[in-house]
């Protein structure tokens, strides 16, 4: 199934973006926090499932999470947070959660073997907790950058190595890293994708096709490998839906 995800659609509420979205949506990746904190709309998630028939996945908070901070404290605070999430995404029968690895804000490469050791820590408590839970939980690579770790496929195998948690293939992020093929050529679990374009120097989140991504070929490439839903993340919901145009003649 096609869906739409976008961090700014945060900032608007809820509903007014619900009667916006389910117009041309049948699948809605909620961006977790600012004003859709899934705490606080939950209740209308399942009014729109069980009214409009409308499906969800859950990307996780970007703003104030680090499940790989080097302060214990805090890498704890963000489980904790992220452990809430998980029982919400439960109660809704949520299908997939999307998260992001650990961040070494600040003091970038120096601490980067200590923000993959507290993801991988973090990864762990994430899988025993999920013992049991339909639901799935996907690792998202990154774009490369002085604060980002999980650009390659090799790097994100090492963390989720004996769980049973998938990857989030960004296929933005993985044409700024030049990791794609990493990925297509692996073994790793891709459960969860994520769509946009770039012109493989920073993130721009274009609409598909306005790049040099060649999404045709990795859709290929992935072929009947992969099962699930395509995530176009977007800047705007018009943007979305010149994707998703492009998207459909390709699939």
């Amino acid at each position: 199934m096609i869906g739409i995800s976008c961090p700014n659609f945060s900032l608007i509420p809820f509903d007014e973006l619900l009667e916006e979205i389910r117009q041309d949506f049948e699948l809605w990746e909620v961006v977790a926090e600012l004003d859709h904190d899934l705490l606080g709309i939950e209740d209308r998630i399942s009014y729109a499932q069980e009214s409009y028939g409308m499906k969800f996945n859950i990307h996780g908070p970007i703003a104030d999470m680090n499940i790989g901070s080097p302060s214990e404290r805090l890498r704890k605070a963000s489980i904790e947070e992220l452990f809430r999430i998980i029982c919400c995404c439960e109660r809704l029968g949520i299908g997939c959660l999307t998260v992001h690895p650990g961040s070494a804000f600040a003091y970038g490469d120096d601490i980067k073997a200590r923000v993959r050791e507290a993801t991988r820590q973090s990864l762990e408590e994430i899988d025993d907790r999920l013992q049991g839970s339909g639901l799935s939980v996907a690792l998202e690579n990154m774009p490369p950058a002085s604060w980002s770790i999980c650009h390659d496929a090799k790097e994100l195998l090492s963390l989720i190595s004996g769980t049973k948690i998938g990857i989030c293939l960004d296929i933005g992020h993985a044409h700024i890293a030049g990791s794609t093929q990493s990925f297509l050529e692996s073994d790793v679990p891709v459960i969860n994708l994520h769509l946009h374009d770039n012109h493989g120097s920073s993130d721009e989140h274009l609409p598909l096709g306005s790049g040099n991504i060649d999404i045709e070929s990795i859709l290929r490439a992935l072929g009947e490998r992969y099962k699930g839903d395509f995530i176009i993340e977007s800047r705007t919901l018009e943007e979305g839906l010149m994707s998703r145009e492009i998207l459909q003649e390709m699939l």
